[in-house]
C-alpha cells in the first residue's frame, strides 16, 4: 500500500484548562502511532499539526500579555518530540502550530499544502457513544476533501476486524482498496457490507445512486466485491454481507458488535447543493454511535467548502 506520502496528524494538545498539557491524551497517541505506523508502511512524511482552539477574547488577551511567543513553543516542543521519534524510525517529518479553530486549521493545511491523509483522535465516551457528532472529527469527515482516519484508543497495535461499507461507485471502491490493504497489512479479518435497502433510510450514497446500481442482484454485488479483493493475501477469507431489509446504519452497528470490528472504511458524499455539509444520511446516522475508528474517503470531484 503506497497511496499515501504526506500525512497530516492532527494532535490535541489541550486537557481541562491547560491550552498545552503536560501529558498528550491517549486518543492523540493512539492518532500519533496509527501515523507513524502508515508512514513506514507508505515511505510517506509526515507533519504532526496542532491548532491551540481558543476564542478570539482568549487570544487577544493572550497577543497582550505577551505570552504568544511562551506558548507556541511549548507546543512545538510536544510536537517536536513526536518528530524525533518519527525520525528514529526513519521517517521524514516535521512539526506546525498556529491558533485557530482546530477542524478548520487542518482542512485549510490540507488544501494548501495537499496532504494526502489526515489522522487524528476522538476521545470515547462509553460502550456506545463518542463524541463525532459536532466534533473535531465529525466537522473532518464533512468538509475536508482528504481521507479522514478519526482513531479510538485500543490497547493492541493490531486491527484485529475491518468493515468496509461499500456503495459499488469509484469512491466505494477506492473505500473497498484501502479496507482490503489495511487487512492485508495487518492480517485483520475482513468483513464487507452493501446495502440494497432504500424504503426507510438512503443507501451509503445515495446522491449516486440510479436505477443500474438498484438493480444489482446479490450475485452481481458479490462478484463486484470478489474481483476487487482477489488480489489480496488474507488470513482469513473475507465475509460479504448483504442487506436487503435491515436499515443500513442498524446492519452496520450489528456487524460492528457482533464482529468486535474495530476499524470502519467507508465513503462519504454530500447529499445538499452546499459541499461538505452532509455526508449521507445513513452516515450521519451511524458514526455518532460507532465505538471503533473510521476511515472516510470523498469521491475525486469533491471540494471543500473551507477555503480560507
Amino acid at each position: 500500500m503506497h497511496r499515501f506520502k504526506k500525512i497530516l496528524v492532527g494532535v490535541d494538545l489541550s486537557f481541562g484548562d491547560h491550552l498545552v498539557s503536560e501529558e498528550v491524551s491517549p486518543a492523540s497517541l493512539e492518532a500519533v502511532n496509527r501515523a507513524i505506523w502508515l508512514a513506514k508502511s507508505n515511505s510517506a512524511k509526515l507533519t504532526f499539526f496542532s491548532a491551540l482552539d481558543v476564542g478570539a477574547e482568549t487570544q487577544r488577551m493572550i497577543e497582550e500579555s505577551n505570552e504568544r511567543e511562551s506558548i507556541v513553543t511549548t507546543a512545538k516542543e510536544k510536537l517536536n518530540g513526536m518528530v524525533s521519534r518519527a525520525k528514529e524510525s526513519g521517517i521524514k517529518a516535521d512539526s506546525d502550530v498556529c491558533f485557530g479553530r482546530s477542524w478548520r486549521q487542518i482542512i485549510l493545511k490540507v488544501v494548501q499544502d495537499g496532504y494526502d491523509i489526515v489522522i487524528a483522535g476522538t476521545r470515547h465516551l462509553g460502550p456506545f457513544k463518542t463524541i463525532l457528532l459536532g466534533s473535531t472529527g465529525m466537522k473532518l469527515l464533512r468538509q475536508c476533501p482528504s481521507p479522514v482516519w478519526i482513531t479510538q484508543p485500543q490497547a493492541d497495535s493490531q486491527i484485529k476486524s475491518i468493515l468496509v461499507a461499500h456503495c459499488l461507485r469509484p469512491v466505494g471502491d477506492l473505500a473497498m482498496e484501502l479496507g482490503a490493504a489495511m487487512a492485508e497489512l495487518h492480517g485483520s479479518e475482513l468483513h464487507v457490507i452493501h446495502s440494497q435497502e432504500h424504503s426507510e433510510f438512503e443507501s451509503w450514497h445515495s446522491i449516486y445512486q440510479d436505477n443500474e446500481s438498484n438493480q444489482k442482484t446479490p450475485l452481481e454485488v458479490k462478484r463486484h466485491i470478489e474481483s476487487q479483493i482477489s488480489n489480496y493475501q488474507f488470513k482469513t477469507h473475507p465475509q460479504i454481507h448483504i442487506v436487503t431489509s435491515t436499515p443500513p446504519d442498524i446492519a452496520a452497528l450489528n456487524l460492528i458488535e457482533n464482529h468486535n470490528i474495530e476499524l470502519l472504511v467507508m465513503g462519504t458524499v454530500a447529499r445538499t447543493g452546499i459541499s461538505g455539509l452532509i455526508i449521507g444520511n445513513t452516515a450521519e446516522k451511524l458514526l455518532p454511535q460507532i465505538s471503533c475508528s473510521v476511515l472516510a474517503v470523498k469521491p475525486a470531484d469533491f471540494v471543500s467548502p473551507v477555503t480560507s
